[in-house]
């Protein structure tokens, strides 16, 4: 371990990792799955992906006291990414999908309907790009972290197979239906399992808190 990662900090880090993990997943799943009114739906949307990069950053500060490696240290850069383009994502959809139900309201006309609708696909669709640019980064940072768990004393096998399979088939199949997600598309929505592997993770990571033992052993440095 390094001077820095000493088991009160490690501790800490542990906390923030379940606690905005699971704030994540709240704000994630009452946006997309519950009908709320605007202002709070969106607040919560956004809330996604900061919650998620905190998560992900005090994640890998416990993960390497024990098991340092390349694929953690990428993994967390690439899920970070992924913080940040759904951010990014969320909010230009937000302005967008308000600013056109605003103009829908304020006019009867099924012409008028009828033509916002038409430019309301054209521009919605540059939103997509973002998404699939999400995609891209928590498929290939999911797949990272279940490498660097592989090795890592407090997860290993149970824990990376499903995560590098889920990875896998998520980014297959986005990148097949791309510009549409896979759901929409015909095919399996992948966003529920990764739901599950990290569902799992914190799950995990919660079990580490409540029976505190923290790494006595020098820090491994795998590659």
């Amino acid at each position: 371990m390094t001077d820095s990662d000493t088991s009160p900090q490690l501790k800490i880090w542990l906390r923030i990792a379940v606690i905005c993990g699971i704030l994540a997943s709240i704000c994630y799943t009452l946006s997309t799955m519950v009908p709320l009114p605007f202002r709070i739906d969106y607040n919560l949307f956004f809330a996604f992906g900061p919650l998620l990069m905190a998560s992900v950053f005090a994640i890998y500060h416990y993960l390497k006291a024990e098991c340092e490696s390349i694929a953690l240290q990428m993994a967390t850069i690439f899920l970070i990414a992924a913080g940040i383009a759904f951010t990014m994502m969320a909010t230009m959809q937000g302005s967008i999908r308000h600013s056109f139900r605003e103009e829908m309201s304020a006019v009867e006309a099924d012409e008028a309907r009828a033509e916002i609708r038409t430019r309301f696909l054209g521009v919605d669709s540059t939103q997509l790009g973002l998404d699939m640019a999400f995609d891209i980064f928590i498929s290939s940072g999911t797949f990272l972290l279940g490498l660097a768990l592989i090795r890592h004393p407090r997860f290993g096998w149970w824990f990376a197979i499903p995560a590098m399979a889920v990875a896998a088939t998520g980014l297959t199949l986005n990148t097949i239906t791309f510009p549409e997600n896979s759901g929409v598309a015909g095919y399996v929505d992948p966003g529920p399992f990764f739901s599950v592997v990290y569902g799992l993770i914190v799950l995990q990571l919660i079990r580490c808190w409540a029976g505190w033992n923290p790494p006595t052993t020098a820090q491994a440095q795998r590659t």
